[in-house]
């Protein structure tokens, strides 16, 4: 029976999201500053992001047992929803799926100081590595996702009144048989024996 230890009690009031070409140099350690690959996004809504992992199975039933003798995976998933604030290169290249590139016009010159970013009608999927680095006084823990891809998108409001937010649901993919890892130097954490 685990015993009441507040101080492993967890917040998270610092984070941090990165994201960088897959195939990146992935953290080791939660110490050590992440490679040049890794770009920050910037400012997250006050609601940080939200990790859901999840497994799906069915259970084997047998004629001999009223009860499942054993459950088969039918599927596994790793899910981060979190809403960007900062309207720049790389939270809107992850929110789109695409990438800016220099305005030209139908001469082939480029128009100084305009950017285009394609929505294209069939849109090629983006992979990327993700990590999330989140905090307290006490301790810190990363989230790696080594592939994963943007699954969906939330509506883009523009009003006068309020921020615009980029809200975004990233699930891992398969790399090597995970669908990534946590790192943490957090107290109350020990290996199995």
């Amino acid at each position: 029976m685990a015993a009441n230890t507040p101080s492993t009690i967890r917040f998270a009031p610092k984070g941090r999201i990165f994201v960088a070409p897959v195939g990146s140099k992935a953290p080791e350690d939660v110490a050590t500053p992440l490679d040049a690959a890794w770009k920050e996004l910037g400012y997250i809504s006050p609601d940080g992001a939200e990790l859901t992992p999840s497994v799906d199975s069915q259970p084997v039933e047998v004629w001999q047992s009223a009860t499942p003798v054993k459950y088969v995976v039918n599927s596994a998933a790793c899910q981060l929803k979190f809403t960007l604030l900062q309207f720049d290169a790389d939270a809107t290249a992850l929110y789109f799926g695409t990438t800016w590139v220099k305005a030209k016009k139908e001469d082939g010159t480029e128009v100084p100081n305009v950017f285009t970013l394609d929505l294209a009608s069939t849109p090629e999927l983006a992979e990327k590595a993700l990590v999330v680095e989140w905090g307290d006084a006490n301790s810190v823990s990363r989230l790696v996702i080594e592939r994963g891809m943007v699954s969906e998108r939330e509506g883009l409001k523009l009003t006068r009144t309020s921020a615009q937010s980029l809200g975004v649901t990233f699930d891992a993919l398969d790399s090597d048989g995970r669908l990534g890892y946590i790192l943490t130097n957090a107290s109350g954490i020990s290996a199995a024996a």
